[in-house]
């Protein structure tokens, strides 16, 4: 990339055939290279000087080829794809390009980041992966419909195991434990998006982490974001949440905060190598109550206004805040599941 005034220059190469060679030792990449163009402040940015190769291509017709890649796509990641680019639209404020950074703004609400958080994970995760997510998604409903009618919550840290079971079964017959994790996150976090709207049958019980449901939400889906498109987005959107609360809404929470700690923490641990992989699957079938999975953090306080946030801690970027987070980091790199070494 290669900033200058009012303009943005991206290169890019991508593999043609994945990591599969066509033959006499060949391994073709596609170049692609474009600008993007700031139109001013409320002005949607523009991209110009579109190349493929060495091959100028005019921006129209690039646009008519992709759409037909997306309506090419399966229906349902295509209509993830219109929903991610109808949300990132209504929100775009402004993009201020100079040689010296970058500045993206978006005007969103809670209810946009929850969609946006969702829908990235269904472009992103890999099809390979989608199709194994059927599988977890499967085994949770058919344990859940096992349980008494009566009980109207279960503990995420009772989900987890039998699940990891599963996954270390199918690495054991040569699937890829990382996918396999990824998976499973993946699946957990389908079935607690919809049951929070309300689209899971009435007699599914919650599914909840210290008697909450949206902790176990931000663990689950913390760790689904950081396992299909990276822990920077993972954070970005997290920090985004409750920067969201604090103004707005309940307030800023250290306890949603440890969630989402746990959660990209969680997610390294599952996809970070084989050997990382194989060690998720095990720690957490050993996994028996939620002190396993989240700390009781010390001195947590909760419903802080952006007021009283901003009096205790300045902003984001203070050696106050930092040092609480920091501080929450090692509760939970302390926790049995994180502590031990991996190869």
């Amino acid at each position: 990339m290669r900033l200058a005034k009012d303009s943005l220059s991206v290169e890019l190469s991508t593999p043609l055939f994945g990591s599969k060679k066509v033959g006499f030792w060949l391994d073709p990449y596609l170049n692609i290279a474009f600008t993007i163009r700031s139109a001013g402040v409320d002005s949607y940015p523009t991209i110009d000087q579109l190349r493929i190769g060495n091959l100028p291509v005019p921006y129209p017709f690039a646009v008519w080829v992709a759409e037909k890649i997306i309506t090419g796509m399966p229906n349902e990641k295509m209509l993830t794809l219109f929903a991610l680019h109808d949300e990132l639209t209504r929100a775009f404020g402004s993009l201020e390009l100079s040689p010296q950074q970058a500045v993206l703004q978006f005007n969103v609400d809670r209810e946009v980041l929850d969609h946006l958080s969702w829908d990235l994970q269904r472009v992103t995760v890999p099809p390979e992966v989608f199709a194994i997510s059927k599988i977890y998604g499967a085994t949770l409903r058919d344990y859940l419909s096992r349980l008494p009618k009566e009980r109207r919550a279960v503990a995420l840290s009772e989900i987890l195991p039998p699940l990891a079971a599963v996954a270390a079964e199918r690495s054991r017959t040569g699937s890829s434990p990382q996918k396999e994790n990824t998976a499973l996150l993946f699946a957990l976090s389908d079935h607690l998006v919809h049951s929070s709207r309300s689209s899971v049958t009435s007699y599914s019980p919650e599914i909840r982490l210290r008697r909450r449901q949206d902790l176990a939400q931000h663990v689950i889906n913390s760790a689904s974001i950081a396992a299909t498109a990276g822990v920077s987005l993972a954070e970005i959107i997290s920090t985004g949440k409750e920067a969201f609360d604090a103004r707005y809404r309940s307030g800023f929470s250290f306890s949603d905060l440890t969630a989402n700690r746990v959660g990209i923490k969680l997610a390294q641990l599952a996809v970070e190598s084989e050997a990382s992989a194989l060690e998720f699957q095990s720690r957490v079938q050993k996994i028996r109550s939620d002190a396993d999975l989240i700390p009781l953090v010390s001195s947590n306080r909760d419903g802080l206004s952006q007021r009283e946030f901003e009096a205790s801690y300045d902003d984001r970027t203070s050696v106050e805040y930092r040092r609480r987070v920091d501080s929450i980091d090692k509760e939970v790199a302390a926790l049995p599941l994180f502590s031990a070494t991996t190869k």
